[in-house]
Protein backbone atom coordinates (compact mmCIF):
# COMPACT_ATOMS: atom_id res chain seq x y z
CA UNK A 1 0.00 0.00 0.00
CA UNK A 2 1.44 3.35 -0.99
CA UNK A 3 1.31 6.45 1.16
CA UNK A 4 -1.47 7.88 -1.05
CA UNK A 5 -3.72 4.85 -0.48
CA UNK A 6 -5.92 4.67 2.58
CA UNK A 7 -7.20 1.42 4.05
CA UNK A 8 -10.75 0.43 3.19
CA UNK A 9 -11.61 -0.04 6.88
CA UNK A 10 -10.31 1.52 10.10
CA UNK A 11 -9.15 -1.10 12.62
CA UNK A 12 -9.46 -0.21 16.29
CA UNK A 13 -9.02 -2.02 19.57
CA UNK A 14 -12.24 -1.76 21.58
CA UNK A 15 -10.68 -1.44 25.03
CA UNK A 16 -7.53 -1.20 27.09
CA UNK A 17 -8.00 -4.89 27.86
CA UNK A 18 -7.51 -5.72 24.18
CA UNK A 19 -4.41 -3.50 24.09
CA UNK A 20 -3.04 -5.38 27.13
CA UNK A 21 -3.76 -8.71 25.39
CA UNK A 22 -1.75 -7.49 22.40
CA UNK A 23 1.07 -6.14 24.57
CA UNK A 24 1.33 -9.43 26.49
CA UNK A 25 2.12 -11.45 23.35
CA UNK A 26 5.63 -12.62 22.57
CA UNK A 27 7.27 -10.50 19.88
CA UNK A 28 6.88 -13.11 17.13
CA UNK A 29 3.17 -13.54 17.92
CA UNK A 30 2.72 -9.76 18.17
CA UNK A 31 4.24 -9.24 14.71
CA UNK A 32 1.95 -11.91 13.27
CA UNK A 33 -1.14 -10.36 14.91
CA UNK A 34 -0.22 -6.84 13.78
CA UNK A 35 0.17 -8.11 10.22
CA UNK A 36 -3.29 -9.73 10.44
CA UNK A 37 -4.78 -6.48 11.78
CA UNK A 38 -3.28 -4.53 8.87
CA UNK A 39 -4.71 -7.09 6.45
CA UNK A 40 -8.16 -6.72 8.05
CA UNK A 41 -8.09 -3.03 7.12
CA UNK A 42 -8.06 -4.08 3.46
CA UNK A 43 -10.26 -7.18 3.67
CA UNK A 44 -12.28 -7.68 6.86
CA UNK A 45 -13.59 -11.04 5.63
CA UNK A 46 -10.41 -12.80 4.45
CA UNK A 47 -10.17 -16.39 3.28
CA UNK A 48 -9.71 -18.59 6.33
CA UNK A 49 -11.72 -16.22 8.52
CA UNK A 50 -14.79 -17.61 10.22
CA UNK A 51 -18.13 -15.99 10.97
CA UNK A 52 -19.08 -16.64 14.60
CA UNK A 53 -22.29 -14.64 15.08
CA UNK A 54 -24.14 -11.98 13.06
CA UNK A 55 -21.31 -9.54 12.22
CA UNK A 56 -18.68 -11.09 14.52
CA UNK A 57 -15.74 -12.92 12.97
CA UNK A 58 -12.45 -14.50 13.91
CA UNK A 59 -9.14 -14.93 12.14
CA UNK A 60 -6.19 -17.01 13.19
CA UNK A 61 -2.60 -16.01 13.60
CA UNK A 62 -0.88 -19.22 14.65
CA UNK A 63 -2.30 -20.16 18.07
CA UNK A 64 -3.73 -16.66 18.48
CA UNK A 65 -7.34 -15.83 17.65
CA UNK A 66 -8.46 -12.31 16.78
CA UNK A 67 -12.17 -11.77 17.49
CA UNK A 68 -13.68 -8.76 15.78
CA UNK A 69 -16.87 -7.13 14.52
CA UNK A 70 -17.26 -5.59 11.07
CA UNK A 71 -19.22 -2.35 10.71
CA UNK A 72 -19.72 -1.92 6.97
CA UNK A 73 -21.64 1.35 7.27
CA UNK A 74 -18.92 2.94 9.39
CA UNK A 75 -16.13 1.17 7.45
CA UNK A 76 -14.68 -0.02 10.74
CA UNK A 77 -13.30 -3.23 12.25
CA UNK A 78 -13.61 -3.35 16.05
CA UNK A 79 -11.27 -5.86 17.70
CA UNK A 80 -12.90 -7.30 20.83
CA UNK A 81 -10.25 -9.83 21.86
CA UNK A 82 -6.83 -11.21 21.00
CA UNK A 83 -6.58 -14.59 22.68
CA UNK A 84 -4.51 -17.72 22.63
CA UNK A 85 -6.61 -20.66 21.47
CA UNK A 86 -8.21 -22.54 24.37
CA UNK A 87 -11.59 -23.91 25.41
CA UNK A 88 -12.51 -20.49 26.82
CA UNK A 89 -11.52 -18.49 23.73
CA UNK A 90 -15.02 -18.19 22.29
CA UNK A 91 -17.00 -18.10 25.53
CA UNK A 92 -19.13 -14.96 25.73
CA UNK A 93 -18.15 -13.67 22.30
CA UNK A 94 -21.34 -11.66 21.88
CA UNK A 95 -20.70 -9.88 25.18
CA UNK A 96 -17.40 -8.47 23.88
CA UNK A 97 -19.27 -6.06 21.62
CA UNK A 98 -22.09 -4.82 23.84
Amino acid sequence: MSAAETPAYAVRLRSRRVQRELDALQSSDRRRVLARLEALAEDPRPPGGEKLEDDIYRVRGGDIRILYRVDDEGRRVDVGAIRRRSEATYRGVGELFR
